[in-house]
């Protein structure tokens, strides 16, 4: 019979992980070494500004277009074009603009063509004109509006664009999400927007700056830049590969119950089990507090146990290959006991399964 998860203990919580790639930049050294730059007006001589002021942050300034009406207005920004991503969550700290220029700035996803009229992806920003947010489709650098809230950020103040973007290529959906919080509260946003589009599944993320007036310029300074293909779009905690794999698709809640075994699809995500087997369970706040002591060269793990079941103890050194704790005794009912001798730093795990 497959176990099934029943906790997951100390010193972490599991969770399922996506493996891909996962670009983190504070620009402290100085430099934007592994960015391409983006600057398209550059050939038509209104190169774009990169520099770092006081050795952290990113400043990006684009100077006004040559010919608005021919090339577009001025913008300006920069993609990691190594990492590529079928879905993506970009965050990046905006901690300074020139609010009196007319602007949109923010973070791009999904970016394939990058070029001159050529740039597809997609885009979260702030119009500092409209007071606004906004996610966008780019279409050969055009943009089309898929959503957008209202808020205003005040000049002087810092805070987080997080964007997400996932894509459901054998039901052809594309779901995306934008949040913007303040730094001093990064659980509750101050706005979020959701969009929906299928036109681009995969590409780079960056950052960017875009002149809302013909004759303006662009100037906004980011830090702490981070993107990775772990998404929770529709924000239920639960990530949308990990639904889609096991659910079918993103479109289920956390406190739905898919395979009506008395524990919800979020508890079940959380603990590792099998959401679609009613066999398979895993640890929620109701199955009660664990005892875990060691003494005596020993990991002693109380349980409360259920009946119809047999437990034991798995162990892991990364959270993501578990193996049965060798050693491990269930010396009475609700407690495991494993002799720590020799082992290093370890997550463990109780397990059961059915009589």
């Amino acid at each position: 019979m497959k176990p099934t998860l029943l906790n997951l203990l100390l010193p972490a919580l599991a969770a399922p992980v996506l493996s891909a790639q996962v670009i983190e930049d504070d620009f402290n050294d100085g430099n934007d070494s592994g960015w391409e730059r983006y600057a398209p007006l550059a050939a038509l001589g209104a190169p774009a500004t990169f520099s770092f002021p006081g050795g952290s942050g990113y400043r990006v300034q684009s100077p006004p277009s040559p010919n608005a009406a021919l090339a577009g207005p001025a913008r300006a920004g920069a993609h990691r074009a190594s990492a590529l991503y079928e879905a993506f969550r970009v965050e990046v700290d905006l901690i300074d603009w020139n609010n009196g220029l007319e602007q949109d700035i923010g973070v791009l996803g999904s970016l394939g063509e990058v070029g001159l009229g050529t740039t597809n992806g997609y885009a979260f920003s702030y119009d500092t004109g409209g007071e606004g947010l906004f996610i966008s489709v780019l279409s050969g650098e055009q943009p089309d509006t898929l959503g957008s809230a209202s808020v205003t950020l005040i000049p002087g103040e810092s805070y987080r664009m997080v964007f997400q973007g996932f894509f459901d290529v054998e039901e052809f959906y594309g779901q995306l999400c934008g949040e913007i919080f303040s730094l001093d509260d990064l659980e509750t946003p101050l706005a979020t927007v959701f969009g929906s589009n299928f036109d681009y599944q995969s590409g780079t993320c960056g950052i960017f700056t875009n002149s809302t007036a013909d004759g303006g310029r662009t100037d906004a300074t980011f830090d702490n830049y981070r993107s990775s293909a772990e998404t929770d779009v529709d924000k239920d905690g639960m990530t949308d590969q990990w639904e889609v794999d096991n659910l079918g698709d993103i479109f289920w809640y956390d406190d739905e119950d898919f395979d009506g075994d008395g524990q919800t699809n979020l508890e079940e995500f959380l603990g590792g089990s099998d959401p679609a087997d009613p066999d398979s369970l895993s640890g929620s706040s109701e199955i009660g507090p664990l005892d875990v002591r060691v003494a005596n060269g020993e990991l002693t793990v109380g349980f409360p146990a259920q009946a119809g079941y047999r437990y034991g103890l798995e162990i892991s050194s990364d959270l993501e290959n578990w193996s049965a704790a060798a050693g491990a005794v269930l010396s009475d009912a609700g407690t495991l006991v494993l002799p720590l001798v020799g082992q290093d730093e370890l997550y463990f795990r109780v397990v059961g399964s059915r009589e």
